[in-house]
């Protein structure tokens, strides 16, 4: 068969299942796990060398920011008290729309004991929205030396539930640590981006 007949009949047989997703969800990780496809260009230099500057801030908030890292990692809106660098945390789903987080769980916003309530000044700092972590997962996949796996995770992020996909293909590879750290250094540098927009220069200086 000539390769427009074979793709004739692949074809062919997609729209066989086309209305369903558990078939086509097979066919996609088929084609991802098995089929050499071509491979994506890794971009010189343009990703790489977005390396933003990376902030500077005092050695004293590094413990601050990599707890703060893990929490909204995990789905917590979380709160610095500025003067003392203490921590306190709640749910973003309970932040965002406490009436529903009331229905849903029948938890309020005391049972959690707040302490941020009490402070006099403190900032907020909240989880990624997915366009930020979706570009955190395009940025570590870039930079991966790794050809089959950056083409299997680039296909990925291109079709439908690219943060599942992406996920499917992570926890099943020898790079999975690799994506935790990765992410992990993103988060930390954005925890301390916030701090140093949001917290006074006198404070940050001392």
């Amino acid at each position: 068969m000539t390769s427009n007949e074979l793709l004739d009949s692949i074809l062919l047989n997609i729209r066989l299942v086309k209305g369903n997703p558990k078939e086509l969800e097979k066919i996609l990780d088929f084609i991802l796990s098995e089929v050499n496809l071509p491979e994506e260009e890794k971009p010189s230099e343009e990703m790489d060398e977005e390396e933003e500057n990376v902030v500077q801030i005092p050695e004293r908030y590094n413990k601050a920011v990599k707890e703060i890292a893990g929490n909204i990692d995990a789905g917590l809106v979380c709160f610095l008290r500025t003067d003392t660098l203490e921590i306190d945390q709640i749910p973003y789903e309970l932040f965002s729309d406490s009436s529903t987080y009331k229905m849903n769980t029948g938890f309020t916003l005391k049972d959690f004991k707040p302490k941020y309530t009490r402070w006099k000044k403190y900032i907020t700092i909240e989880p990624l929205v997915p366009n930020e972590s979706f570009k955190i997962m395009e940025k570590f996949v870039h930079q991966l030396d790794n050809s089959r796996l950056r083409t299997q995770l680039v296909h990925a992020l291109q079709n439908r539930k690219p943060f599942a996909n992406f996920k499917y293909i992570i926890d099943n590879s020898e790079i999975r640590q690799d994506w935790f750290d990765f992410k992990d250094k993103k988060l930390q540098e954005y925890v301390s981006s916030m701090i140093e927009i949001n917290i006074p220069d006198e404070l940050i200086s001392k």
